[in-house]
């Protein structure tokens, strides 16, 4: 946990550094809702309930349509425990208040229609954080997250980001190597079996050269 930590401020400090010489940055409030879903484990499953989100994030423009993101978004919610047994579910009649926070890092490619309108695609990678707020132990997982949409500016400082994004917490990794009559082979392979979809929107302050 303390190197997931290190390599996210790490990565903030690289990102702040990219901020002091950019020519143009977007800063990006931003609340919307996030539908529930499901996470399984060894010995029962986790269903978290659907809520708002919100978060902020800020978009440093490296070319006129490729921007570097540094993004936080959270939800509070309340997630349902159901542990396994011999004979099925074991369902706890109280849900857990928890908190879901995503720290990510990524790119957005933009897609200029126009002076006006701008839709975009976008990858990014980072750390999330399941926080219980009662006398639950906090979980770390690494995260991928995908998002698209538009942004429409009403100027050449402010606009609208409009957008649908995933999260994936990866729950797990793994290695291979596979020796045979064929020949040999290696891999890598990850998984999760949680994807939150949601979707949000939030007003775009501009920065610097526009």
């Amino acid at each position: 946990m303390i190197m997931k930590k290190s390599i996210f401020l790490l990565a903030i400090f690289f990102c702040l550094t990219f901020i002091m010489y950019a020519q143009k940055v977007e800063v990006t409030p931003f609340g919307g809702y996030v539908f529930g879903g499901t996470m399984n484990g060894d010995y029962g499953d986790v269903y978290l309930n659907g809520n708002a989100q919100y978060g902020g994030m800020i978009s440093i423009a490296i070319s006129r349509v490729v921007d570097v993101d540094l993004i936080y978004n959270r939800s509070d919610t309340k997630a349902q425990v159901n542990y396994y047994s011999v004979n099925g579910y074991i369902k706890p009649t109280l849900d857990i208040p928890i908190s879901i926070n995503y720290m990510q890092i990524g790119f957005t490619k933009n897609f200029r229609v126009n002076p006006t309108v701008s839709p975009f695609v976008g990858l990014n990678l980072g750390a999330c954080l399941f926080y219980p707020k009662e006398d639950y132990s906090d979980a770390w997982f690494f995260s991928v997250g995908i998002n698209a949409g538009a942004k429409i500016y009403f100027s050449k400082r402010v606009g609208l980001r409009l957008q649908a994004q995933g999260y994936v917490p990866v729950q797990g990794t793994g290695f291979y190597i596979f020796a045979g009559t064929g020949g040999a082979s290696s891999g890598v392979s990850v998984y999760s079996t949680l994807f939150q979809f949601g979707f949000t929107g939030g007003l775009i302050f501009r920065l610097g050269k526009v």
